[in-house]
């Protein structure tokens, strides 16, 4: 099994570690993540950081491979985090990624760094076809993301995510498996 990608020098994808937490709760307790986010509440607890590794063991023990990375920085440790949703389990054709960033790594190329690799993992490893992102409308930073990662958007899904009994629009992003 698979414990980490490299994505550069100083940056790799690998497991949760209890050691984590004190990077989540500093880095997720930032309104903008939580605006751009489906299931990360805000403010983040300690409570929150805990059930969020324990779903990961369990992820990792039902899928017999990670499916939530942490984007570990070489001297800052993590500082964001990918995963897959194993939609149709580790052997379907289709699965989908989300992902987020703190504040002081943004704009570096980071996270499209991470989603390539992570993409490039994913249908190198399993029998993927097709992997998918939403995006919330009202955030065009990651759109960009997706695209620059050699996704393309399919379209416009209106009032498609309900958070906080508010309905929000999503864009729908795929990248198709190109070797057949």
């Amino acid at each position: 099994m698979q414990t980490s990608i490299q994505i550069n020098s100083q940056l790799s994808l690998t497991a949760f570690q209890q050691a984590d937490i004190p990077n989540m709760l500093l880095y997720l307790n930032d309104l903008e993540i939580y605006q751009n986010t489906l299931h990360i509440p805000y403010p983040y607890m300690q409570a929150d950081a805990e059930t969020f590794l324990e779903k990961t063991r369990n992820n990792l023990l039902k899928n017999g491979a990670l499916t939530n990375w942490v984007i570990r920085h070489e001297t800052h440790g993590l500082i964001g985090a990918i995963g897959a949703m194993a939609k149709q389990e580790m052997d379907g054709h289709l699965d989908e990624i989300g992902y987020w960033l703190a504040a002081p790594f943004r704009n570096q190329g980071i996270i499209t760094a991470a989603v390539q690799k992570l993409t490039d993992q994913m249908f190198e490893t399993r029998p993927l076809v097709r992997i998918e992102a939403h995006v919330f409308s009202h955030n065009p930073a990651s759109a960009r993301v997706l695209e620059k990662a050699g996704f393309q958007k399919e379209g416009y899904l209106r009032k498609f995510h309900r958070k906080k009994g508010l309905d929000i629009d999503s864009l729908l992003y795929a990248r198709i498996r190109t070797d057949g």
